[in-house]
C-alpha cells in the first residue's frame, strides 16, 4: 500500500477531475442551460480533501460546504443553483459538499449528482438526488446519477454498497420507487436483504396516516381487485348510508383539491364542520360484506347544508384569503428566515407553496395550520414542530401523489357518506 502512495497519486480523484472536465466542456443540450454538477460526500474531511484536488482544477468555479453553512453561503447557493430564486447568478459550476444540504435545498440547476461515496442509508441518497429532481420547476430533461463504489477488497471489507442496496430493496418494494438510484440492476436477494436488517435493525418509527391509509389500499388491492376495476364506471355522484356508532354526514367534494365537510345531527342546530381526510378516515372505511342502508329522512338537508356552506364550496372569498395567508407564511420561511434549524424543512415548504399555486390539494384544515406558521425568530422552534408535524402526517412526497391520483380523477365529484345508528 505505501508503494502505491494512494495519497499522492490518487486514481479515485484523478478519474473524478477527468469526468468533471469532460462534463463541463460538453455543450449543452439545445433549450437547456450548462449542466451543473454537484458533488456530495458523507464526509466533512473527504470534502476538504477534494477541495484541495479540485481546486487545482477548477479554481474559483467551484463553491465548497464542508459543515460550515452561514446566511451568506446560503445566499451563494440560491442564487447561483436554485431556478427558482428571484436573484439568479452563474458564478460557479460545482458544488462540492457534505450531506448538510442534502434537505431543504432547490439546486436544479444542477443535472448532475456525483455520489462519491455511498452512506449506509440509502434515504440519503434519495435525499441527495432529490435537490436536482424538483417538482416545483424542470430544467433539464435528463438528469444523471453518478456513484463511486468501493473496489472488490474495500467492498469485502465495509460492505456499504450491500447494506444500501439491500436496503433499496426494501423501499422499491414497499413504495415502488420508479427511479434506479444506485444501478438498473438494483435487484437485490431477499434472503440478502433479511440478512442485513437482521444484522442492522432500524429503530421503528411510528406509522403516519399516509402509511396507514397505502396499507389499507395494498390489501383492497389485493384481496379486492375487482373493486378498483369497477371505480371506472362508478357515477360522478356517489350517496350511500351505512352502519356506525354516529348519525352524521359526510361528504368528499373533489375540484382541484379534496374538500371535506362533516355534520352531526345529534346537535341541536347542527353547523358543518370542515376535515381532515385523516380525522375521517376510520369513520368511512368498513368491510367488504357490509350491506347499504337506505338513506335516513335527515339525509336531504344536511347535504343540501354542506352544499351551502360556504367555506366548503372552492374559490369562495374565504378560502382565497385563508390560501394567500398561508402563500405569505411559506413565502417568508422560505426567502427570509435564514435560521440553520430551518434548513432542513425549506424542500418540504416548496412543495407546500408549490401546491397552493398550482395544484390546490390541500384542505381548508391544512391552510389554517399553514397560516397558523409564525415567522417570528423567538418562535422557530416552535413554527419547526408545526412543520415537522404537518410533515410526517401528510409525507414528504405528498404532493407527487397527489397529482397523480387526481389525473385519473374526474372532477366535481360528490361522495357523501351516511353514518347510522341502528
Amino acid at each position: 500500500m505505501s508503494r502505491l502512495d494512494l495519497v499522492k497519486h490518487d486514481p479515485k480523484t484523478a478519474c473524478l477531475v477527468e469526468h468533471l472536465q469532460e462534463e463541463l466542456a460538453r455543450e449543452p443540450a439545445k433549450g437547456e442551460p450548462q449542466r451543473k454538477i454537484i458533488i456530495f460526500s458523507e464526509y466533512v474531511d473527504t470534502v476538504l480533501y477534494l477541495k484541495e484536488a479540485l481546486t487545482k482544477h477548477f479554481e474559483n468555479k467551484m463553491l465548497v460546504v464542508a459543515g460550515d453553512l452561514s446566511s451568506a453561503k446560503i445566499a451563494q447557493i440560491n442564487k447561483n443553483y436554485d431556478a427558482s430564486y428571484a436573484e439568479q447568478e452563474n458564478h460557479f459550476d460545482i458544488l462540492l459538499t457534505s450531506d448538510k444540504i442534502s434537505e431543504g435545498f432547490n439546486l436544479n440547476r444542477a443535472g448532475m449528482v456525483i455520489n462519491y461515496d455511498i452512506p449506509w442509508n440509502p434515504v440519503r441518497v434519495i435525499q441527495r438526488v432529490g435537490r436536482i429532481n424538483r417538482i416545483s420547476k424542470k430544467v433539464f430533461n435528463e438528469l444523471y446519477i453518478v456513484n463511486f463504489f468501493p473496489t472488490e477488497q474495500g467492498a469485502e471489507l465495509v460492505k456499504s454498497r450491500e447494506i444500501a442496496q439491500n436496503k433499496m430493496f426494501l423501499i422499491h418494494s414497499a413504495l415502488g420507487e420508479d427511479a434506479k438510484i444506485f444501478d438498473v440492476d438494483e435487484e437485490p436477494t431477499p434472503a440478502g436483504l433479511y440478512n442485513r436488517i437482521q444484522q442492522n435493525p432500524d429503530e421503528l418509527e411510528e406509522e403516519n396516516f399516509y402509511n396507514k391509509a397505502l396499507r389499507e389500499f395494498i390489501r383492497i388491492q389485493k384481496d379486492h381487485p375487482e373493486i378498483l376495476a369497477n371505480l371506472e364506471n362508478y357515477p360522478p355522484r356517489v350517496k350511500v348510508a351505512k352502519q356506525y356508532t354516529e348519525d352524521e354526514l359526510l361528504v368528499f367534494f373533489k375540484k382541484g383539491r379534496l374538500y371535506i365537510t362533516e355534520l352531526s345531527y345529534t346537535d341541536e342546530k347542527p353547523l358543518p364542520e370542515t376535515k381532515a381526510f385523516e380525522d375521517v378516515f376510520d369513520k368511512v372505511t368498513c368491510a367488504p360484506e357490509e350491506k347499504s342502508l337506505e338513506l335516513s329522512h335527515q339525509f336531504w338537508p344536511a347535504y343540501n347544508a354542506i352544499k351551502n356552506y360556504k367555506p366548503y364550496m372552492p374559490g369562495g372569498a374565504s378560502e382565497q384569503s385563508l390560501e394567500q395567508k398561508a402563500l405569505n407564511q411559506l413565502n417568508t420561511l422560505i426567502n427570509n428566515v435564514q435560521a440553520q434549524k430551518l434548513m432542513p424543512y425549506k424542500d418540504f415548504l416548496r412543495i407546500l407553496r408549490e401546491d397552493i399555486l398550482h395544484y390546490g390539494t390541500h384542505s381548508e384544515y391544512s391552510l389554517r395550520r399553514i397560516s397558523n406558521f409564525s415567522v417570528a425568530e423567538h418562535k422557530i422552534n416552535e413554527t419547526i414542530k408545526e412543520i415537522e408535524k404537518l410533515q410526517n402526517e401528510l409525507g414528504r412526497d405528498y404532493l407527487e401523489r397527489a397529482v397523480a391520483y387526481q389525473k385519473k380523477l374526474k372532477k366535481d365529484i360528490i361522495i357523501a357518506i351516511e353514518n347510522r345508528i341502528l
